[in-house]
């Protein structure tokens, strides 16, 4: 007959020690405690009204400690969270073996976004001050982050209002009918009222048309193309990269779709974090020679005012010349001649086009032939095929000189090695905060909350790399000059 090894579930355990003592010396909960013992709290603490009256609270230190520790072992729910801080040796060492709740650990997270600005300036000072922030180099970049709404909270404004209507219908039955209990038509009328707010969102965002959408939950997240493909309510996360050194400088949550005109803001962003990170460090940092950044980025208006700074920026023009669909060779853009004199172009068959403003960006000057010269043009199909109520227009791209130096630039030795560094080192950066820090998606909810996220993120990226727990993701060839 088989034999088994005994049943020893129900023996008693005994357990000496305290939780320092259980607690290994190279736990990563000591690493992070002791690098945050050597930074001011202060406005944190200024939050709190610890007085003598009322319970003791928990010292923001730890609780900062807690989530920085949980970023990087994946636990982003504050509900996990506070469970593991009853059960995790790590977790109930960090908080002086204290339980806490999951709503105080939500709170912190959320609220105290002027205090992390803070507390990721005294890091970056710090970073500073060890040699490992020479802030000569700037590299940019962003990426989409899902929001903590889902996709069935997208809706069409054609659709918000044929709900409205029947809803009023509803309401108004309801009122009429002694049948219906209170309760019941106060949650229609709640309903009501969030969906006029979610119209009177559109109004105030400029989104009138009936195809225009807003998410019903989170408005400030619209919606965008996902990573993993398909689309959902995502927050543009913009983030400022030292090429040399690693560190995050700045990051922003912006309400734009896209990176276009984003150049000059996150670089001036970028400038300010490092003035403040000066005064702190009470240690210059040396000018900023050199921006990176993608095709997305590139604008000459902006370009120009870095060029005036002594900034070189190694920013491809992704614009190139475009075809318009159908036009034929003989017809495109650059076969049209500008008159600087009378300010106007004339196309092939003779025909003026006279300015008409300019574009969305302010980097072209826009101008278009009449109508009725258009219609009835022999060349017509060829030239605007798909022109019906206005005529042929065409582009002409204002400073063509900065354009022209930026693009030498980019084909230099230094600007090969800019953009290479862009590549290497905002790619890293993105890939340690959504992969390494568990960032694939919001769950803090509005733009505020995902910017609290965010800054939690960038604070532990750059302590990891303080401490020599992470090395940098930077070039290993140095800059060229």
């Amino acid at each position: 007959m088989a034999r088994y090894v005994a049943d020893q579930s129900m023996a008693t355990l005994f357990v000496s020690g305290s939780l320092d003592s259980l607690l290994p010396s190279n736990s990563l909960a000591r690493l992070l405690l002791a690098s945050l013992e050597n930074l001011d709290f202060t406005a944190f603490e200024c939050k709190y009204r610890n007085d003598d009256r009322g319970r003791p609270a928990l010292e923001p230190r730890r609780l900062a400690s807690v989530w920085l520790l949980a970023l990087i072992r994946g636990v982003t729910s504050s509900v996990a969270l506070s469970a593991l801080c009853k059960r995790d040796i790590e977790f109930r060492w960090l908080l002086g073996g204290v339980e806490v709740r999951k709503s105080t650990l939500c709170d912190f997270r959320r609220d105290h976004l002027e205090a992390l600005g803070e507390l990721s300036t005294q890091i970056l000072a710090a970073l500073a001050r060890s040699g490992q922030l020479p802030a000569r180099e700037l590299v940019l970049d962003g990426t989409v982050v899902r929001a903590a709404s889902s996709c069935s909270a997208v809706r069409e404004r054609g659709t918000l209002r044929k709900r409205v209507a029947r809803l009023r219908d509803v309401i108004d039955e309801a009122l009429e009918s002694a049948e219906v209990p209170d309760s019941e038509g106060d949650q229609l009328k709640l309903s009501m009222e969030r969906l006029n707010g979610c119209l009177a969102e559109m109004d105030e965002m400029g989104l009138m048309d009936d195809g225009d959408r807003i998410t019903s939950t989170e408005p400030e997240a619209s919606l965008k193309k996902l990573k993993r493909g398909g689309f959902g309510p995502a927050h543009n996360v913009q983030a400022v990269s030292d090429a040399e050194g690693g560190a995050i400088i700045n990051v922003e949550v912006i309400a734009q779709g896209n990176d276009q005109g984003q150049l000059a803001p996150q670089v001036e962003a970028a400038q300010a974090v490092l003035e403040q990170v000066s005064m702190v460090a009470e240690a210059p940092l040396g000018p900023i020679q050199g921006v990176a950044a993608d095709a997305a980025y590139h604008n000459p208006r902006q370009l120009k005012n870095l060029a005036e700074q002594g900034i070189e920026a190694a920013v491809p023009d992704g614009q190139g010349a475009r075809r318009p669909e159908g036009v034929s060779d003989a017809y495109l853009s650059d076969k049209f001649n500008y008159d600087e004199s009378t300010d106007t172009f004339t196309c092939p068959e003779g025909h003026a086009l006279t300015s008409w403003g300019l574009n969305e960006n302010k980097t072209s000057q826009k101008y278009r032939a009449r109508a009725k010269d258009c219609a009835t043009c022999p060349a017509k199909a060829q030239c605007c095929p798909k022109s019906k109520k206005v005529g042929r227009s065409v582009n002409r791209r204002l400073e063509e000189e900065t354009i022209q130096t930026v693009a030498e630039h980019c084909k230099s030795e230094k600007g090969v090695w800019r953009r290479r560094a862009r590549s290497v080192t905002s790619e890293g950066v993105f890939a340690r905060m959504i992969e390494a820090l568990h960032w694939r998606r919001c769950r803090t909810w509005g733009r505020k909350g995902a910017m609290a996220e965010a800054r939690w993120r960038q604070i532990a990226h750059n302590l990891l790399l303080l401490t020599g727990h992470w090395q940098p993701i930077t070039m290993k060839e140095m800059i060229p000059g």
